[in-house]
């Protein structure tokens, strides 16, 4: 094997110049110059360079994929990287498609600017759902929120035969509030029967929603008509106790509330439409009561 020796300047320059040339040059040979292919370990170390650079190139372009062969503590810490980066990418794609559990514990600084990154987008994602979900004005849950979760429970009732009922209710005399207090106070009757019936003993599997004007809804699962009968009782009568408060003025509203019944092949409006019947029907005999469907 040839040696390079402190006489043998010619040979040094040129590993030099071959050796500056994969660190530098657009394109380098597959090969070390025959002049140094012989040299003892040179055409390992050449080897062992060409594919650190093969690799950054291809981690560079964003191919994380190309197989690092070489063994050692450089070829080693690259294939760590390219894990690493591998494994990055998988997260990103993750948080891509809604996971904001994603955390990143292996990049240092990185590491800390990309999980503050990821928490930001999980509280912004929260606040855009809240919003899409929401009615502005009283807090609840709005039409299309509300009419989504219904067709979820009617799904839900249809694969497993259980039951439940929609209760359907609207403020007395609303239109009259609005005329003679004006439209702050009908707002503030509306969040006052919002509070109503989040007091009212509702479970947690229970959900209302403002379906419409001064019209909601709300849905009880696993409830037969007796049970919902009670809980729309109970929501007339706090209503009815209830003081809505209006710039330092305070003044009652009753509603009038209507009960139905899951019934074997119902879809969201034939459901909504018996227990919206029987709201009307306690309209016109009275107000301020419960009626049930026909």
């Amino acid at each position: 094997m040839t040696q390079i020796s402190d006489n043998n300047s010619t040979l040094l320059d040129l590993a030099v110049r071959d050796l500056q040339a994969l660190l530098t040059a657009p394109k380098v040979s597959l090969e070390p110059p025959e002049a140094l292919a012989d040299v003892d370990g040179y055409r390992q170390l050449y080897a062992t360079l060409l594919e650190v650079r093969t690799a950054i190139l291809m981690f560079a372009s964003g191919n994380f994929d190309y197989q690092v062969t070489e063994k050692g503590f450089l070829p080693g810490s690259i294939k760590s990287l390219q894990a690493s980066l591998r494994h990055l990418t998988w997260q990103t794609k993750r948080i891509a498609s809604g996971d904001f559990t994603q955390r990143v514990e292996f990049m240092g600084e990185f590491s800390e600017s990309f999980n503050s990154m990821v928490i930001l987008l999980d509280q912004s994602m929260r606040k855009l759902e809240l919003i899409a979900h929401t009615d502005p004005l009283t807090g609840s849950n709005n039409r299309g929120y509300f009419m989504e979760r219904l067709g979820t429970e009617l799904d839900r009732t249809k694969r497993y035969g259980s039951i439940f009922c929609i209760v359907m209710l609207d403020l007395d005399h609303f239109k009259s509030v609005n005329d003679k207090l004006g439209h702050a106070a009908g707002d503030e009757a509306l969040r006052s029967l919002c509070r109503v019936i989040n007091s009212s003993g509702l479970r947690s599997a229970d959900f209302f929603g403002r379906i419409g004007g001064e019209e909601f809804a709300i849905v009880l699962p696993e409830t037969k008509i007796k049970g919902g009968i009670e809980v729309a009782e109970r929501v007339r009568i706090n209503m009815e106790n209830t003081a809505v408060i209006h710039e330092n003025n305070e003044f009652f509203i009753t509603a009038s509330l209507g009960v139905s019944e899951y019934r074997a092949g119902d879809t969201r409006e034939s459901l909504l439409n018996r227990a919206d019947q029987a709201m009307y029907r306690a309209k016109e005999t009275g107000r301020n009561r419960v009626c049930v469907e026909s």
